[in-house]
């Protein structure tokens, strides 16, 4: 109509589009049914995982008590803890039987010859005028000398008492198991004690050999002369005896008091080789503590059951005789290297 009064009466009238709002009805009766169902769904999902998981607990429960259905959802396996113990154990006892060092008692000898040599020129008024450089250098030497000695010494019955403790444990181990016995986790904290006891067995021998390495190291250190006025050590002594052989060889057999030097030297040479043994000893025993630490882990973590097998009890009868063997023949090899010095 406005189209064709604009056309036939040639006037223009503003015209607007009516702003008509449609309200939104939104039936919240049909909603709520929706959302009553939405959480009652929810409740029973909740309640069937609670019941289900209540189910699986029971069931785990039931396994664990019954050994019968344990085995069968978790058939025992088998285990080579106790094959590794044994393996490490025969190892250690064959290690220590390569030791081949000079008996102590010939190392903690030179101290005497030591100091004798240093009491021989503080005696005598000489004319080299190093002459108490040379004689407090020999005195330091035999207290060095003496102190690596002792440790060496003390190495012995330390092994010896750590290969019979070690046989000890062992045999405790044996006397706890049968072939073909069935381990179940009640007897972790068991083996763990007897694990942790061979650990703390090993550590005091292991803490032996530190001391010894420490003391033949500052001997080594002071036989070069790196921390002493005389700067070549050992060679700055012998020539000085032979400059004071004229002025003592009447009163002196100089060939003696320099075949004493020789054997001083010569027992010197073999500290590198007494610390390199001892050294590769201490190298050895840090690898069988890091293995027995993980034996000892694999126990606490261990929740199947193990089978002892006859291998495992066979092998650990075997050992147990072999340590203590081992034990008595450690602790007499300190006096198997006894050198002969001659005397004329």
């Amino acid at each position: 109509m406005n189209s064709f009064c604009r056309e036939k009466f040639n006037f223009s009238v503003p015209f607007h589009e009516p702003n008509i709002t449609v309200p939104l009805v939104v039936n919240t009766q049909l909603i709520q049914p929706v959302q009553q169902y939405n959480k009652a769904y929810n409740k029973d999902v909740i309640r069937i995982l609670s019941l289900t998981l209540t189910i699986l607990v029971v069931i785990v429960a039931i396994c664990l008590k019954v050994d019968p259905i344990f085995d069968f959802f978790f058939p025992p396996v088998d285990s080579s803890i106790l094959r590794n113990l044994t393996n490490t154990t025969s190892l250690i006892s064959g290690q220590l039987a390569e030791l081949n060092i000079p008996a102590s008692s010939d190392i903690i000898g030179y101290r005497e010859t030591s100091q004798y040599l240093a009491d021989i020129i503080d005696r005598n008024d000489l004319s080299p005028n190093n002459s108490a450089n040379v004689a407090q250098y020999l005195n330091q030497l035999g207290d060095k000398i003496s102190h690596s000695g002792e440790a060496i010494e003390k190495m012995y019955p330390i092994g010896h008492s750590v290969l019979k403790e070690i046989g000890i444990e062992l045999k405790s181990i044996i006397n706890s198991i049968r072939p073909e016995q069935v381990l179940t986790p009640e007897n972790v904290t068991y083996f763990e004690i007897r694990y942790g006891k061979i650990l703390s067995i090993f550590t005091k021998l292991q803490d032996n050999f530190q001391n010894v390495i420490e003391e033949l190291d500052e001997l080594n250190i002071l036989y070069n002369g790196t921390y002493h006025q005389l700067e070549n050590g050992i060679n700055d002594v012998e020539i000085f005896f032979e400059k004071i052989t004229p002025e003592l060889e009447e009163f002196y057999d100089m060939e003696q008091l320099k075949r004493d030097l020789g054997y001083l030297k010569e027992i010197m040479k073999k500290v590198p080789n007494i610390r390199y043994q001892i050294y590769h000893l201490k190298s050895e025993f840090d690898k069988h503590r890091k293995i027995l630490r993980q034996y000892r882990v694999e126990w606490s973590k261990s929740w199947r059951k193990k089978i002892v097998s006859f291998e495992d009890t066979e092998k650990l009868e075997e050992v147990i005789p072999r340590v203590y063997r081992m034990a008595e023949k450690f602790i007499k090899k300190d006096r198997e290297n006894t050198e002969k010095r001659i005397y004329v």
